[in-house]
C-alpha cells in the first residue's frame, strides 16, 4: 500500500441539506490538517481509508408524508 492515498469521509447536515464528502489526501500531514478543520466544525464522526481509488454508487430511498401542523 505504498503511496496509496488516504480518503477522508464525513457528513455535514443542517435543516436544509445533508452533504456527504469523500476527500482524497496524498500525505498524512494534509490529512491531519483536514481532521483539525473538522474538529473546529464540531464534526466528530468520520472515516479514514487508505487504498486504491474505488467506484461507489449511492442508493437512497426517501418516504414523504404530509406535514401535520401541531
Amino acid at each position: 500500500m505504498a503511496n496509496e492515498p488516504f480518503y477522508l469521509i464525513y457528513q455535514e447536515a443542517s435543516d436544509e441539506e445533508c452533504l456527504l464528502t469523500i476527500q482524497p489526501y496524498k500525505d498524512k500531514q494534509a490529512l491531519a490538517e483536514a481532521i483539525n478543520q473538522l474538529q473546529t466544525k464540531q464534526i466528530e464522526e468520520y472515516t479514514i481509508i487508505q487504498g486504491k481509488k474505488m467506484k461507489a454508487a449511492l442508493r437512497l430511498a426517501v418516504e414523504l408524508t404530509d406535514w401535520e401542523d401541531e
